[in-house]
């Protein structure tokens, strides 16, 4: 009958190590806080922040009428090297942006520290002010199409 519990818990991934029980993947805690504004420093709503290859906890990754941003995320194997800003509403809120990238080098401040195991600890990046960059007309327009053929 053990054989059978240790063969069911193996199947689902649960081990023991040093008479504790682990599941899952390494993992940190991130979070982002950050102000989001056009090139005159006119706040920009819709934004949304992604860390490179992943994504924040539900929507807290974008950016409020007051262009603010105060994102968290977990799960991830390390920290971010990068974000990705990105207009995800168009023409709305103020017209649409180009998308920005962001490195985190020198950015990133350990808040706590890991457990030596599954979890890496949590940290922390303050970005301030991040400046959008309005797209042309001309990129805007879609390949063929020009207000005189229409």
């Amino acid at each position: 009958m053990k054989r059978l519990i240790y063969f069911l818990l193996g199947l689902l991934g649960v081990t023991t190590t040093s008479c504790r029980v682990e599941y899952g993947a390494p993992h940190v805690d991130f979070r982002l806080t950050a102000r989001v504004v056009d090139e005159q420093g006119t706040p920009i709503q819709g934004i949304v922040a992604s860390p490179e290859g992943g994504s924040f906890d539900s929507q807290t990754g974008v950016s409020d009428y007051l262009g603010l941003i105060d994102a968290r995320g977990g799960y991830m194997s390390s920290c971010p090297d990068r974000l990705i800003f990105e207009d995800i509403d168009g023409e709305l809120n103020g017209g649409e942006f180009e998308q920005q990238e962001v490195s985190l080098a020198g950015r990133v401040v350990q808040t706590e520290n890991g457990s030596g195991a599954w979890y890496g600890g949590a940290f922390e990046a303050e970005l301030g002010d991040v400046v959008m960059k309005r797209k042309d007309k001309d990129d805007a327009e879609p390949h063929g199409e020009t207000d005189e053929n229409r």
